[in-house]
């Protein structure tokens, strides 16, 4: 456990934490942040820094990803020679959404046609078209919508 600071986007110091690793992507509840937001809105928790043991919050909207680069893909079959379009499952229990996936120096390169919120490193992407799985690979980082990269 080692005491570290909750920041804004701007790099303002909010709060501390005890402890980064006790932040998820996306968490609202428990952020122990002593004053509201500019507009009175919520915040979230938009990036954790484990190098620097920052927690970063920020808006709702501050959430959506428009792109991601996953490593380690594994494929039912051979592994696509082009780019394509795909269906995406992010979570267990999520929806999915369509994207545009390329395997670029053994790297999964994704591009998802709408906005997708709460994507986190870590988190596993799986392919399918139709029904049928076509592979999946690790989040190793996204592009924010908003610009930026979490």
């Amino acid at each position: 456990r080692a005491e570290g600071d909750i920041v804004d986007e701007a790099g303002n110091r909010l709060g501390t934490h005890e402890g980064a690793y006790g932040y998820t992507i996306g968490q609202r509840k428990g952020l122990r942040i002593g004053t509201p937001a500019p507009d009175g809105k919520p915040r979230y928790v938009l990036d954790i820094s484990p190098v620097n043991n920052t927690v970063t919050v920020g808006p709702a909207e501050a959430l959506d990803v428009d792109a991601l680069r996953a490593i380690k893909p594994r494929w039912c079959g051979a592994a696509p020679t082009g780019p394509g379009t795909y269906t995406a499952q992010l979570r267990a229990h999520g929806g999915e959404t369509e994207v545009r996936a390329e395997l670029v120096d053994g790297t999964l390169e994704v591009t998802f046609t709408e906005p997708v919120r709460g994507v986190a490193p870590g988190q596993a992407i799986v392919l399918y078209d139709g029904t049928r799985v076509v592979g999946s690979a690790t989040i190793a980082s996204t592009t924010r919508a908003t610009a930026g990269a979490a």
